[in-house]
């Protein structure tokens, strides 16, 4: 059944031509023809990351047979391409910073290959007025293309919006009190984070459990969580690290066989973190927190103490333009 839907929605699309580009992964097949897709980022010492908007990109086999892509507000475009050889070019030199980058690679489009990233690397740099070249045909895409349909999030001129949901487990150090040893503990956490480009901001909640020694019950920390993040390296790039600000407030519950008291605990510190491309909306999630902790108690007694953890996890993408 799968099989016959794709069939007629690729028969619907060869007859009416879709002015968009693919939503998939690079090197996937669809049909008869391969996903393929283009990265198209500039950077510097002062702009570590700038996907450049609105290019256009030419894939051509012969002067009769191109097909014209343009890039979303990711820097990204994703085309459907017969397996052949192919020379991928960009119809027109893009300015940056005062110099003008164009981009011309031999590609051999095969099922399972990577995307093609356009770079400072390897582009051709010139400057004063650029001349603009054109392809002997300007095809937007050949009949059979999947299109991305509506509501992907991105306003035409406006940043990248983007919206995901993070689940993971942790384990790390605490130390919470007036002790002088660290206690291990393990949990875990989830959030969901929204972003505006590179800025994000993720909304969550978070259980540790507090393993003590010589035979004590273990102790708990939870509460809400919320951390402001940029990422570095925002987008469709494959590996996205980012670095961030967390607060967290919730209650200490202390070991029943030393108190089996309540205390309101509070946290603020940093996070370091990257995100690894997987598949299409799914992404493995490292991170590192390293946060001081304040505790008070129902008699109103406070302590002061360390918490910080590793965290393994998944990202699972609800809307995300750049992928």
């Amino acid at each position: 059944m799968r099989t016959i839907g794709l069939g007629l929605l690729v028969t619907i699309l060869a007859i009416t031509p879709v002015a968009a580009q693919v939503r998939a992964d690079p090197g996937v097949v669809i049909g008869n023809r391969i996903a393929v897709r283009v990265n198209v980022t500039l950077a510097d010492e002062d702009t570590p990351y700038y996907p450049v908007r609105n290019v256009s990109v030419a894939f051509a086999r012969s002067a009769a047979d191109t097909v014209v892509g343009r890039t979303d507000e990711a820097g990204v475009v994703t085309v459907l391409l017969s397996p052949g050889d192919y020379t991928v070019s960009t119809t027109a030199p893009v300015a940056w910073k005062g110099t003008w980058y164009s981009w011309t690679l031999p590609v051999a489009v095969r099922a399972d290959m990577p995307a093609v990233e356009f770079s400072r690397a390897n582009a051709r740099v010139g400057a004063g007025s650029p001349v603009a070249r054109a392809p002997a045909t300007r095809q937007v895409q050949s009949p059979g293309d999947v299109s991305p349909g509506t509501g992907s999030g991105v306003s035409s001129g406006g940043a990248v919006r983007w919206l995901s949901m993070e689940v993971g487990a942790e384990g790390g150090l605490t130390r919470l009190g007036n002790g002088s040893g660290s206690d291990a503990g393990y949990g875990g956490s989830g959030a969901f984070v929204g972003g505006l480009g590179p800025v994000a901001l993720a909304l969550g909640y978070r259980y540790t459990r507090i393993s003590y020694g010589n035979d004590l019950e273990p102790g708990n920390i939870r509460g809400g969580t919320a951390e402001l993040r940029y990422h570095l390296r925002p987008g469709s790039a494959p590996i996205r690290p980012y670095i961030g600000a967390v607060a967290s407030v919730g209650e200490w519950l202390e070991s029943e066989s030393l108190s089996d008291e309540r205390s309101t605990m509070r946290m603020f510190g940093g996070t370091v973190g990257a995100q690894f491309g997987l598949a299409t909306s799914v992404r493995l999630h490292v991170s590192v927190t390293a946060a001081g902790t304040s505790t008070r108690t129902s008699s109103d007694a406070s302590s002061t103490g360390l918490f910080a953890a590793a965290n393994l996890g998944l990202t699972f993408d609800i809307f995300s333009p750049a992928r």
